[in-house]
């Protein structure tokens, strides 16, 4: 289920980069009659893409840090008992 919201959260985040972007460029542009709104919602649609990437790429990091920490780690047990040391 993780994968999926991550996912959609990467999914999301690409979306409103790119939006953001546009509207960036269009309201830069002079052809544009509200270019104050227009700049702004560009504003705010790049920087809310660029934190939904970094969390998603966060969530990313950190379960692969789990799992890695999860597995068990087989040369740490070779001072266990049974264990033949051969």
């Amino acid at each position: 289920m993780k994968r999926i919201s991550t996912l959609f959260e990467i999914i999301l985040s690409v979306t409103l980069f790119v939006l953001g972007l546009y509207l960036l460029y269009q309201g830069g542009s002079n052809k544009s009659a509200n270019e104050g709104p227009i700049v702004i919602g560009g504003a705010v649609c790049f920087t809310l893409g660029v934190m939904t990437l970094i969390s998603a790429v966060r969530s990313i990091i950190w379960h692969q840090r789990m799992l890695r920490q999860s597995m068990p780690n087989h040369d740490l047990d070779s001072n266990a008992p049974g264990h033949n040391g051969a």
